[in-house]
């Protein structure tokens, strides 16, 4: 490829990131992915069914935003695994890109580039330390990816790590009622909101059918319909519940012995 030629494509990708989610990915992009990819919102919470392709598009989002210098993207996860597992996600669109930068910097958790700019996925733990002394500015972002898991001690002590000029995402599957990433969803006007339900995704129908032929009914929910859980929630289904009755008259003590 000609240095004309790279230039007009990673020119094309930089300025919009479906344009390189889609050479990333090998095919369109869902709504949810396009407005997800496209939003300049100061702050936007994505609720997403599980597989539906949080990971794949959070690391393309990061790749493109540390295109441009000086932009830090600190992705702040649930578990070190999952940490590592998104890291490698963004280092694949990095490498898609294929752009004339520089790495200076690499390791598990750390992508750092000759033009300023870093991509940091850590642990978010049980009060956000590991993200201590970090800042997101200026086209920066901070990423809370499966935020509905996260303790809500951490958004207490990293939520103040966006300055001026930085950008906050929460992308989550649903989980408990009653805590930051529920209050965020249901509670906050200011917030833009996406929504990614697999039951309305037609490349996500085979793995509903059977999902929900085999899948406990609320785990299906939860997974697939996006409903939360927990604050008056019942653990059973109603289905259970009503099948462990029974219509066989009760069995009095004193029936026992009537007929001795």
């Amino acid at each position: 490829m000609s240095d004309l030629s790279l230039y007009l494509r990673t020119l094309e990708e930089r300025l919009d990131p479906t344009v390189l989610f889609e050479r990333v990915v090998g095919g369109a992009c869902d709504p949810w992915q396009r407005q997800l990819l496209t939003t300049t919102s100061p702050f936007a919470m994505c609720l997403a069914s599980r597989r539906i392709g949080k990971s794949q598009t959070t690391g393309v989002l990061a790749a493109q935003t540390v295109s441009a210098p000086n932009r830090t993207v600190l992705i702040l996860s649930p578990t070190l695994s999952q940490s590592q597992l998104l890291f490698k996600k963004v280092l694949q669109a990095w490498h898609a890109m294929a752009l004339p930068i520089q790495k200076t910097r690499l390791t598990q958790q750390v992508m750092e580039l000759d033009n300023g700019s870093v991509v940091v996925c850590v642990p978010a733990g049980q009060d956000g330390e590991s993200a201590r002394g970090w800042g997101v500015k200026d086209g920066g972002i901070l990423i809370y990816e499966e935020g509905a898991f996260i303790a809500d001690a951490v958004f207490d002590s990293t939520l103040p790590i966006r300055e001026e000029g930085g950008r906050i995402l929460l992308i989550t599957t649903p989980g408990r009622k009653g805590g930051f990433a529920h209050s965020l969803w249901t509670d906050n006007d200011e917030v833009e909101k996406i929504t990614a339900r697999s039951t309305e995704t037609a490349r996500m129908a085979e793995k509903v059918a059977f999902d929900r032929r085999y899948m406990p009914p609320l785990q299906f929910a939860v997974e697939h319909e996006l409903r939360w859980v927990g604050g008056g929630v019942p653990f059973f289904h109603p289905e259970t519940i009503e099948n462990a009755y029974t219509d066989t008259p009760e069995l009095k003590i004193g029936d026992i012995y009537a007929n001795a």
